[in-house]
This record gives C-alpha cells, sequence and structure tokens, in this order.
C-alpha cells in the first residue's frame, strides 16, 4: 500500500526546478499525429525517426549548399529532389505514390510528412499479407530513401542511415522524449551479426573489396584487409576516386567542415566519381562514428586550392543547426586531430582556432585567422566560397577537447598575487597556461587587477568560476580591457591564457583574495510574557549574526495561537500553519483523494489513484518572499510512489 504522510507549515521562500533537456525539440508534433491518424498502420515513431535522422526535426528549404556537392534535402522528412544523377530523387516519387504536389511537399511541413506517410502506407499494402513483420521496416525505408543500393560501398551506406533510423526506435530516451512506443527492434535479425558490429563500431574502414570496423568484423565476406593505417579507430571505406596525388606537397593543416547532409549520404556520394569532391574522413553525429574515404597520404579534394596541404574532416549535419554538432562528434573528430598532431606532419595541437570571434568570421571577408592557425574551418582559408562549419561550431570547446592535458599550477594560499610565466616584468610565454586558485574552504575569491596586457585580439585570458575549462565562464579578456575585479561564486577560479604563435606582451598580474565562508548560524532571542495568556499581547524576537558575520538579510518568523481545538495560525497577517490536531480544517478543499487525520498528520491511503490533490489557500500579498516548510512520508508496496508541493 502507498500512504502519504505530511505536516505542514509556511512562511515564506521560492524554489525553482529546472532540467536541461539535450535533445532537439520537435516543433511538429500535431503534424505527426495528423498523419499517424490518416494512416493508423504506420508505425508510431518511424515519421519522428526519420526525421530525426535526417533534419533533427527542422523544415529544411534555402538550405546554404553543401561544400562537398552534396545533393539538397527540403522539408521535416528531408527529401531529395534532384539527386544529380547518383541520389535517387525521392522527392518526387513520393510526390508521386502520395498524390501531393512537389511545391506542397517544398512549402509546407504538414503536407511534407503526410507525403511520406503515404508513401509509407502504399509501400506497406504492397506487401500484404506481410506487411506487419518487423523486416520491413528496413525494406520500406531503403525504397523511399535517396541512398543508391548498387556495390558494397553504397550498401554500407545506406545500411547505415537504415540503422540510425532503427536504433532512434529501439532507444528507451527517444521513445520518452518523443512518445512512441517500447521498440525492441532486433537489429541483428535486421543486419545480420556480423554487419551490425560493423554498424556500431566507433571506426569503420572502406576499400573497393572491403569494409571493417575497428574490431575487425567484416561488413561482407570478401577477400581480408586491414584497418586504416592513418587512425585505426575509424571504419575505412576508401574511394576509387574523387583524390589525386598531393606531389610532394607537406601536410601542415586540418580543415574542418560540414556536410550539408547525412553521414550516410556523404559517404555515398564520395563513391560518386562524377562529383569530383572527397574529404579524408567523415563522421556521424549520434555517436561520433569516423568513416575514412582518402588516405592521409593522397590529397582528397575538400577545400579547392588548400587541398594539397590539408586533410579534411566532415561532420554529418546542418551548420544552422547546432543540435547536429554533438558531444560525441567533437570528442571524436578531437581525438583524430590529436592523432594527426603526433603523426610526424608537425602541426602543433595548441594551433588550434580558439578566438571568440572564429565561428563567425569567414577568411574571404576578413583576412583572418592566417598560417599560424592550423586546425580551422573550410571558412577560414583562402580563395573559398563556403562558410562551414559556421556560427554553431563551438571552436573553444573543441580547443579544450584537443588540448586536454595542459598541465595545470595549482594555488591554495587564502592571499597573494598571481602573474603568467613572464611574471611581473617580462611578456608570457608558450600558447596554453593553465592558473587554478582553490584555497581550502574558501566561499568564493575575488581578483584585483595589478595590470593587463595581451595581444589585441589573438590572445585571450579565459577565467572560469570553478576549477575546469568545463566550468562557467566568466569572461574573456584582449587587449587590455578587463574589469578591475572579478569575484567567483565558489572557491575555485581557473585562468587560463591563450596565445597564438607570434607577438606575446606583458601578461596579467592580479592580487587575489579568498574569502571564508561564514559557519556561524545567527542567534534569535525572544521575550514574551509567561504562563498562558487569554488576551493581546506583545512578543519581542532579536535575530542577530555573530561580529563579522555575513549579515542577515532575511528574517522569518511564524506565530501560531492554540484556539481551544487545534493550533492555527492568522492568515490575515500572512501566516499558516495546521499541525492537523483534531478534523480536517475548513481551509483544505480535498481535490482528489482519500484524505483523513491520522496521528497528527495529513493522510492519504487511495493507492490506486495515481495525482491524489489536496489545496489550501494561502494569502500571499503581505511579503516579496515567503518561506513554505513541509515534511512528508511515503509508504506502500507500489513502485510509483511520489509526492510533490
Amino acid at each position: 500500500m502507498r500512504t502519504l504522510l505530511l505536516t505542514f507549515f509556511v512562511t515564506n521562500f521560492f524554489i525553482v526546478f529546472s532540467q536541461k533537456n539535450t535533445l532537439p525539440a520537435n516543433p511538429y508534433q500535431q503534424e505527426f499525429a495528423f498523419a499517424y491518424t490518416q494512416y493508423p498502420d504506420v508505425p508510431k515513431g518511424i515519421l519522428e525517426a526519420v526525421s530525426y535522422t535526417m533534419t533533427r526535426f527542422q523544415h529544411l528549404q534555402n538550405e546554404e549548399e553543401s561544400c562537398t556537392g552534396l545533393p539538397k534535402t527540403y522539408g521535416v522528412m528531408g527529401l531529395t529532389l534532384d539527386g544529380k544523377n547518383y541520389f535517387r530523387n525521392n522527392l518526387n516519387y513520393i510526390a508521386q505514390v502520395s498524390g501531393i504536389a512537389v511545391n506542397d511537399i517544398l512549402q509546407s511541413p504538414q503536407q511534407n510528412i503526410l507525403a511520406f506517410a503515404t508513401a509509407y502506407h502504399h509501400e506497406l499494402m504492397l506487401l500484404s499479407p506481410f506487411q506487419f513483420q518487423s523486416q520491413n521496416y528496413a525494406r520500406i525505408l531503403t525504397q523511399l530513401s535517396e541512398l543508391p543500393d548498387n556495390g558494397l560501398q553504397q550498401d554500407f551506406a545506406l545500411n547505415s542511415h537504415l540503422y540510425a533510423v532503427l536504433s532512434f526506435l529501439n532507444d528507451v530516451k527517444m521513445q520518452q522524449a518523443y512518445g512512441f512506443p517500447n521498440y525492441q527492434l532486433d537489429l541483428e535479425k535486421v543486419f545480420g551479426e556480423e554487419n551490425l558490429k560493423v554498424l556500431q563500431a566507433s571506426k569503420v574502414i572502406i576499400s573497393d573489396s572491403l569494409i571493417e570496423g575497428d574490431n575487425g568484423q567484416v561488413y561482407k565476406i570478401t577477400t581480408p584487409n586491414s584497418k586504416s593505417v592513418d587512425y585505426p579507430p575509424a571504419v575505412q571505406d576508401l574511394t576509387t576516386c574523387n583524390y589525386s596525388s598531393r606531389s610532394g606537397t607537406l601536410v601542415s593543416a586540418v580543415t574542418i567542415h560540414t556536410v550539408q547532409g547525412s553521414y550516410a549520404g556523404c559517404i555515398s556520394w564520395f563513391k560518386n566519381c562524377s562529383a569530383s569532391v572527397s574529404a579524408h574522413y567523415v563522421l556521424r553525429s549520434s555517436d561520433g562514428q569516423v568513416t575514412q574515404m582518402v588516405l592521409e597520404s593522397n590529397k582528397a579534394w575538400h577545400v579547392g586550392s588548400e587541398n594539397p596541404y590539408t586533410i579534411g574532416f566532415e561532420h554529418e549535419g546542418w551548420v544552422n543547426n547546432a543540435a547536429w554538432y554533438t558531444v560525441a562528434m567533437y570528442q571524436s573528430s578531437a581525438n583524430i586531430v590529436k592523432d594527426i598532431t603526433i603523426s610526424g606532419y608537425g602541426i602543433s595541437p595548441l594551433r588550434t582556432a580558439y578566438f571568440p570571434w572564429t565561428a563567425t568570421t569567414n577568411y574571404n571577408s576578413s583576412s583572418i585567422p592566417g598560417s599560424c592557425v592550423k586546425v580551422k574551418g573550410h571558412q577560414h582559408y583562402p580563395n573559398q566560397t563556403h562558410t562551414d562549419p559556421g556560427a554553431n561550431w563551438d571552436w573553444k570547446y573543441f580547443d579544450n577537447l584537443i588540448n586536454n592535458t595542459t598541465p595545470i599550477t595549482t594555488i591554495t594560499a587564502n592571499s597573494g598575487t598571481i602573474t603568467d610565466n613572464g611574471g611581473s616584468s617580462g611578456n608570457y610565454t608558450g600558447e596554453r597556461q593553465l592558473y587554478l586558485i582553490q584555497p581550502v574552504s574558501a566561499s568564493n575569491i575575488t581578483l584585483t587587477k595589478v595590470q593587463f596586457d595581451v595581444e589585441s585580439t589573438w590572445d585571450y585570458l579565459y577565467i572560469y568560476d570553478g576549477n575546469s575549462v568545463a566550468a562557467p565562464l566568466i569572461g574573456y579578456y584582449t587587449g587590455t580591457t578587463i574589469p578591475a575585479s572579478i569575484t567567483s561564486s565558489g572557491g575555485s577560479v581557473l585562468l587560463e591564457l591563450r596565445s597564438d604563435c607570434s607577438t606575446d606582451a606583458l601578461g596579467f598580474e592580479f592580487n587575489y583574495i579568498a574569502a571564508s565562508p561564514d559557519i556561524i548560524p545567527p542567534t534569535t532571542s525572544v521575550a514574551a510574557p509567561t504562563g498562558w495568556v487569554t488576551g493581546n499581547f506583545t512578543a519581542n524576537f532579536t535575530d542577530a549574526d555573530n561580529a563579522g558575520g555575513s549579515g542577515l538579510e532575511k528574517s522569518y518568523y511564524q506565530v501560531i495561537d492554540f484556539d481551544g481545538t487545534e493550533w492555527r495560525a492568522n492568515a490575515n497577517n500572512g501566516f499558516f500553519s495546521d499541525n492537523f490536531d483534531a478534523a480536517i480544517h475548513s481551509d483544505w478543499t480535498s481535490v482528489v483523494g482519500s484524505w483523513s487525520i491520522n496521528t497528527n498528520s495529513l493522510f492519504q491511503s487511495d493507492e490506486v489513484e495515481g495525482n491524489t490533490n489536496i489545496a489550501a489557500a494561502l494569502n500571499q500579498s503581505l511579503s516579496n518572499r515567503y518561506l513554505y516548510h513541509f515534511e512528508a512520508k511515503i509508504d506502500g508496496s507500489g513502485t510509483n510512489r511520489r509526492a510533490g508541493f
């Protein structure tokens, strides 16, 4: 049995709980629901799975063209209108099957979703009487996809797409977030045991005759092939075209791209010998899987005139939707960069773009960053027309992942002076320094500027409100401008001095002092008449903090009186109290549930009702802050036991 024991007392306070949802919102819930209403045989969740995989629930219309030439996709469902004689024009096919005009599919999110649902229903009917077998998910999705399936590599690209869609359906978090049933699809039955292992691998190697996962699983039984010699965690799927020799040019930089399309689509497109485009690595958004398409020793075709000296990464997604840039993909991309920096090319990881302006700066319009920066975006090279990875790529986060082994100088004294490695009078050296001020039992730390001078625009001091670069950022500063004093919210503050490869300056010097927490509680003294009083009386109370303490911001008090039957408080003066001495008071309104008084507690005994409720009105017009205090106990045999106020 589930029961609730509650003791209750009110003054003034306010609490807010929040939860950060990392999954993208679905603004088209009503449109999806309408489509399922029209076609009840379409499995609930399948439309969301395709939309999430292709567009992250975005209605794509006039998106920037991919720097790889990858065909554009349209609408919430990510349909292809012009496959450039390589991809299938599935938008036209779906329009034909659904009877919905191409222009309506392009313009209207509802018509885009409904057209796909209609086409799915059409394909389902063609499978009668076996239309409800689970294997049909993959068959129908294949029929409605833009991806070709001829040849080993194309088959892998297509099945990468199918794996992403079906994994979405199997994901409990997705089921809860987007409200569809608990599917338990047997993906091994759909893809086969070995193929599933490759599809789930963190790295895949693709060559002309073999596709292999990072633990040696072979996608198809063919002539054995080795893993990627460049980056073993990757899947190697080397294209037979769209690359050439570096002709002796040494590798000296890394280029970050965004596909403007899907992972599977990009892999397939790079196999299209008419595309005349490629990159060395392609990364999947959902889990960071890496597929190598061109050996690092060869020249991939991804950044025009700058191809000879660069290694290119294509990241699944679209530049205007940050949801594609997942933690898994950032980390996977950073891992490849770190591998490249220890592969003998002479590229320092500290030459990664980190500047606050990086994401919104294009070289063609500003001529920055220059050749000093070695890991940067397509938009940061000369002679380019594309602006990926764009404004949503978090360069400082990426830099922190790549340069995650920088030693930290820790300072534990309660006060003192802190400078960069050049001291008070010399210039700083090096490209990254980390200083952690963390005195024992400090409640906050205040930095007071003595001097601040770093190379404007290129060198920055980042100050974090905590003990790591993952802590909230207080601010970043360049040139000679910084607040006179900065105070942390807690007992740690981290300083990161990040500089480029050229000009140094005097750097920073701060005096700092740590405040110790006030651990001595305030005191309260009460002076009131003794004995029973039946008339009006005055009681005095005094709240005080100790000398040198943090002081009192607000005092709360509660006055109750005994009326001969029970203890109550004066609601007209903003008080409310109930010790549950006798029967439930008339102040309470029982809304749902079986409520009674049991041993000076409010007792709810209905274990069947899922959302019981009892309420009392409060006078909350006499102050700007109220403190609420209640105690609750939950018993019973049910698994769904909870209470709230």
